[in-house]
């Protein structure tokens, strides 16, 4: 049940005293080494080792939407053309971030294990869930012990990503709290005692700076701690039989080395008996870990960067005041599958089900029963609370729909204009804030007038590609 995250680097938030001036969604691109083969072939990535007969590279792809790829190979003499060589300081960046790459997941998982968890009362039971203390969150949890974990390392990472990709301006006044249900009965209950109503799987509560989440793992989560725990009997048994192999054959090497080839076979087939499980638990869990990132996204945007302001407040320098509500549920929707790794957030892929959908709509290929069209764009810009909610079912398309809408919106103020995040951008929230007209704050904001900044973005949504480039 393995799962392709990396451990970040976990840092406290470092709160920024003035306005971010760089656009949301502009990565640092990673300092590499350039190497040009007599062929013409080119590489990127980082030279390990440049000795008379040749160079041994380490070559260096990032994909959108995938994990960091790394590859090793050795270039003869003969084959080199052209080297362009990084000074010591960058280099040193770059070995600093290819050692924070977690690529089997055994950082995770020794991050897991490391966690320290208090069993704690809760929801009238003794013992009824385990606690975990972070600086920016503080978890209760009730599901199986391997969803507690995960869920404690991936915050933790989650929000330390969210403060390298969107500095912090404020320091909360304590940490978010979340809840994560061991069943739908104990989130029932979590809800009723919050006055809240099940309309999604979870829910982030701003007035009391909680998240509540209910999964329906128990049997998943409980079947995959047992199985853990007889794999590392295996382990340690195997141990035992090495060292009293080696005992006694140290004086015959082939005896020795052909049984030391089946202790070797064996962790090998316990280990990949591990990683098949890891895959089997993460396609279950994927749904809940993105849920609970989107909401940790609407935690952590209006506790530490755009909070909640009166006009007043504002307008004597105290802050932007709080995202619109559009902007915040099309933001969050992007950090729902983020790789994250070596401390940085990437998110400048498109989910492909949310992009098909979107240009089967703006190309009239919608199936039947489907929305005709996006939400337009002077609709969205005055969306309140209510837009977003489904609590019925014939509101569900509707809500889909505005839901969407804003996904392709925020792709494309983040990915294209490079809008998020500038000064710009705090004007405007300035603007809306102290009540400035949405339409005519937003046109000024993007240095257009709406009709045309829509048919810029459709256009720009029609020729979107999953990996977020462009089609010609």
């Amino acid at each position: 049940m393995r799962v392709l995250v990396w451990l970040g680097l976990l840092l406290s938030f470092p709160v920024a005293n003035a306005a971010a001036q760089k656009p949301v969604g502009v990565a640092d691109a990673w300092p590499l080494d350039e190497v040009a083969l007599v062929n013409g072939a080119k590489f990127r990535g980082l030279i390990v080792d440049d000795n008379p007969l040749g160079m041994t590279f380490q070559t260096v792809k990032r994909p959108p939407g995938r994990p960091t790829l790394t590859f090793t190979t050795f270039f003869a003499k003969k084959e080199i053309d052209k080297v362009v060589k990084l000074n010591d300081a960058d280099r040193a960046t770059l070995r600093a971030r290819l050692a924070e790459l977690d690529s089997n997941g055994a950082g995770e998982r020794q991050r897991m294990d490391d966690l320290e968890l208090k069993s704690v009362e809760w929801l009238g039971r003794q013992d009824g869930a385990k606690r975990y203390e972070a600086d920016q969150f503080v978890l209760l949890s009730a599901a199986p012990e391997e969803v507690t974990r995960r869920a404690a390392v991936r915050l933790e990472q989650i929000y330390t990503a969210f403060a390298r990709f969107l500095p912090p301006r404020f320091e909360p006044t304590r940490p978010t709290g979340v809840e994560l249900a061991g069943d739908l009965d104990q989130y029932k209950q979590l809800l009723k005692a919050s006055a809240g109503q099940i309309l999604n799987a979870a829910v982030f509560l701003p007035a009391e700076n909680r998240i509540l989440c209910g999964t329906d793992l128990r049997r998943l989560g409980d079947e995959l701690h047992r199985t853990r725990l007889h794999h590392l009997q295996q382990l340690a048994s195997t141990d035992r039989y090495e060292k009293e192999i080696r005992e006694l054959y140290k004086g015959n090497k082939p005896d020795l080395d052909r049984f030391l080839g089946a202790v070797k076979r064996e962790r090998e087939k316990v280990h990949a008996a591990d990683r098949e499980n890891d895959r089997t638990f993460d396609a279950a869990t994927r749904r809940l870990f993105s849920i609970l990132y989107h909401e940790a996204f609407h935690s952590y945007a209006m506790m530490y960067v755009y909070p909640a302001r009166t006009a007043v407040e504002i307008k004597s320098g105290k802050g932007t005041g709080e995202l619109p509500r559009f902007l915040n549920e099309g933001l969050a929707q992007l950090f729902e599958n983020p790789v994250i790794e070596a401390g940085e957030l990437r998110v400048g892929h498109a989910d492909v089900d949310r992009l098909k959908r979107l240009q089967e709509w703006l190309n009239g290929k919608g199936k039947p029963g489907d929305p005709p069209a996006l939400v337009p764009l002077t609709d969205l810009l005055k969306a309140g609370k209510e837009t977003f909610l489904a609590a019925h079912a014939n509101q569900r398309a509707s809500a889909d729909r505005t839901y969407l809408t804003c996904w392709g919106l925020a792709f494309y103020l983040m990915f294209d204009r490079r809008a998020i995040g500038t000064q710009a951008f705090d004007d405007y929230l300035k603007a809306i804030n102290t009540g400035a007209d949405p339409a005519k704050a937003f046109a000024e904001w993007v240095g257009q007038d709406l009709p045309a900044f829509e048919k810029d973005w459709h256009d720009y949504l029609r020729k979107l590609m999953p990996d977020g480039s462009l089609r010609k």
